[in-house]
Order: structure tokens, then sequence, then C-alpha cells
């Protein structure tokens, strides 16, 4: 029996739906679950030329109700390196279109935005919306040439691209703010430190330099996260115990054998948070650390020096975290054991206030306060620092200089003021 052939209007119509399929199966494996309306990130190639604009789309739904949404002109995402500064890019509408639109229950809308990428991006690229709670996507720019075009860098785009024409009958807009609800606050920006399950813990540097010798210091340090629940906004105290480490080196390089002058180890173990979702008009984010810890120098006799804190650190951040802001970070402890050196008090007290102004792509200036309970006793631990990207495009981590000033630089010193310290080097975080 041979087959009816439908009808001319009915195979254009299935031709187009194959034709859309795909379309429509990249927005949905996209699509946020949320509970009423979902804005997403698409992803967008996994490799991307990064001598080209970077373009993305955001779509947004709304599943249950009618909704208006204020359609923005720009898009501001942060991206992250692998082992590199915070980069703030700011998007602009491919087209112009309408600035609210309205979106039945079941409608989506989509728009792109694009902006040229800075040379000093390289690698695997993190891509994090700031202020709309999307997930965020990861890309790997390839710089080399490809076929068939010219070596030469694609010029930087004008800030602000030219306006489109006004006819946007065919362009796909994209809403993010709600205009009739209020949406919730997006997550603070990560820090890099806290990127992965295992990263960093306090700085890691090597610096060079001295006063009354020529000497170098180092510090190692890293965090792993013991166990990591369903939930990844949990709060709970077994789903963020974390172990740290931490081994801090006076390196003599006067002498001829060029000895360790102390090398002191902090293994610890507590609770962290790196966002409690804690905000206001003031306070942009806080952070939460409390725990155990232990330092000691390895040595006997007498000297050997040892102790053991108890300790509690909320680090603040007031103003925007990837522009220009301040980091204030008072570590509180207590003594649980200090046998070896009982008046330890004296010198260091009971608090190390970290200070710290920057923008996460450029300058940093930081300090590490102490006040003894005697006398004039205590320290400066002060350092500036500069993302070595900016300086050589395709490096990571930070130039750096450090001052040091007082009691207690290692803790075989603790009651015995050196002369100052003036000493410059490289930083794999700060």
């Amino acid at each position: 029996m041979s087959r009816i052939a439908p009808p001319p209007r009915r195979r254009r119509l299935a031709l187009a739906g194959r034709a859309l399929a795909p379309i429509y199966l990249s927005l949905m494996l996209a699509w946020p679950l949320a509970g009423h309306a979902g804005v997403a990130l698409l992803q967008p190639p996994r490799v991307i030329d990064g001598n080209k604009p970077l373009t993305l789309t955001l779509v947004v739904s709304a599943d249950d109700a009618t909704r208006r949404y204020r359609i923005p002109d720009t898009l501001e995402v942060t991206a992250s390196g692998d082992l590199q500064a915070p980069v703030r890019l700011v998007l602009w509408r491919e087209v112009s279109g309408p600035a609210v639109v309205n979106l039945r229950r079941g409608e989506h809308r989509a728009i792109r935005y694009t902006v040229a990428l800075p040379p000093a991006l390289r690698g695997q690229v993190r891509l994090d919306a700031t202020g709309i709670d999307a997930a965020p996507v990861t890309v790997t720019l390839n710089r080399l040439p490809q076929p068939g075009e010219s070596t030469t860098a694609t010029p930087p785009v004008a800030a602000k691209p030219p306006a489109p024409p006004a006819d946007t009958t065919d362009a796909a807009p994209v809403p993010v703010t709600p205009v009739t609800t209020a949406s919730a606050a997006a997550p603070a920006p990560a820090d890099l430190r806290d990127s992965a399950r295992l990263s960093f813990h306090d700085p890691m540097y090597l610096m060079v330099g001295g006063h009354g010798g020529a000497n170098a210091k180092f510090q190692l340090s890293f965090k792993y996260r013991i166990f990591e629940g369903e939930d990844p906004a949990s709060k709970s105290l077994f789903d963020n115990l974390y172990v740290g480490y931490t081994q801090f080196s006076i390196w003599d390089l006067s002498e001829k054998s060029k000895p360790f002058r102390d090398t002191n180890y902090k293994p610890s173990l507590f609770y962290y948070l790196s966002d409690t979702g804690v905000r206001n008009s003031v306070i942009s984010r806080l952070s939460l650390a409390t725990g155990f810890e232990h330092e000691s120098n390895g040595r006997d006799g007498d000297e050997s020096r040892s102790i053991n804190t108890v300790f509690v650190k909320p680090t603040f951040y007031f103003g925007d975290q990837n522009d220009w802001h301040w980091r204030v970070a008072p570590k509180v402890y207590a003594y649980v054991e200090k046998s070896e050196n009982p008046d330890i008090a004296y010198y260091r007290g009971y608090m190390d206030l970290g200070i710290a102004y920057g923008r996460p792509d450029s300058w940093e200036f930081s300090a590490t306060l102490r006040k003894g309970t005697r006398k004039w006793y205590g320290s400066v631990d002060a350092q500036v620092s500069y993302p070595m990207a900016r300086l050589l495009p395709g490096t990571a981590g930070y130039l750096v200089a450090g001052y040091f000033v007082g009691y207690g630089e290692s803790l075989l010193d603790y009651n015995h003021k050196l002369p100052w310290q003036f000493r410059i080097g490289y930083a794999l975080s700060r």
C-alpha cells in the first residue's frame, strides 16, 4: 500500500520543527529549576576564540504566573582564570530592545551581550554574572590564530557599541530584574581562595631582602574541606569542616651554609563559611572561621616554641568586591596551652587584626597588626601586591613587596625585636 504524502503546509511545519528542535533542547537543558521565574546564563562553546569579543546569552522564564521584567543595557561578569586575579567585564546588549517585557506563564526570552576580552585572561576561565542568581559558566580561551585569519589581535571594540536599528522584531529579548517583585539577593562573588575543595588558606609567597643581613621568607598554606554535603548552601558544622596547614620559614642567606633560622608549622581544624549571607548597606559580605590551631617550630631545648589556641575570625567586606573595597579580618584567640613560652601574650596579645584595601585585578595594600599586653610590644606586617598578569600576560600570581617591624616575625623570636625587614618577591595568593 502506498503512503499518502502529507499536505505541503504540514510538511513545512514538520521540517521547521525539526530544525528548531536543537535550539529548544539547548534552552531546556540550561533552564534553571526555579519556583516562579528563573534566570540562566547559557553555556557558550567550551572552547572559544580569545582574540574575538566574548558573547554571552541570558534566558529568563516565567513558570507559574505573568511577570514583568526590566531588561538591562549591560551585563556585568566576573572572569576568574587559574591562579589569576578576577577581572570585571561589562558586556553591552548586541541589539537594542524594549526596556520592559511582559512574560506570560510558560514564556521565556533571551538576549545577547558582548565585550572584548582583555589579553591578560588565558586558559580556562570561569564567568560569574554579578547581581544575578544564575549559575556560572566555564570556557577555555584559545588565542592561537585560526586558519585563514590574520595573526594580529582583534582591535578592542568600543566600550559601548553603536546604537542598532530601532526594529528589533527578530531580536530575542532577555529579562533580568522583576519590576513587580523584589528579587532575592544574588550570592557574593566567590573568593579565589574558596574556589575548590582543596584551596588556598593564608597567603602563599616567597620574598627576598632584609636589613642587617640578607634573608628570605616564604609561606605555604592550604585548606581542605573534609566533607561536602548534598546542599552546597548548607551551614551545618559537618558540611563546612576544614583542615588547614600553613608552613612559614625564615631563611638566613647571609651565612655561609645559608641555614633556616626558623620554621613554624601550623595545622588547624576549623568551621568555615565563605559567605554567611549577612549583608546590608555597609557590609557587602561576611565570612566566618572558628576552630582550633596548633603552632610550633619543631625544635627542642631552649629554642622550642609551641602554642595551642582556639580562635574566631570574622572577615568583613566593605564595598563592591569586584572594585576597590576594604577587607577587615580580626582573628581573636585564646591560649589553650603555652607552657614553652608562657609570656607570649605580652608580645603578641590576643588578636591579629588584618586590614586590606584593593581591587581583585589591581593593587592591594594589606597589613596584619598585633599589640601585646605589655608596654608597646607588638608588630606590623605590611604588604603591597599587584597581579603579574597585568605586567606579563599569560602569567599568574602577584608581584609583592613586604615590610615587617616589631616582635615575633617567627615563633623563635616572639620576645625579640629584630631590625625592620623589607623584601620583594612573588605570591601565589594574597
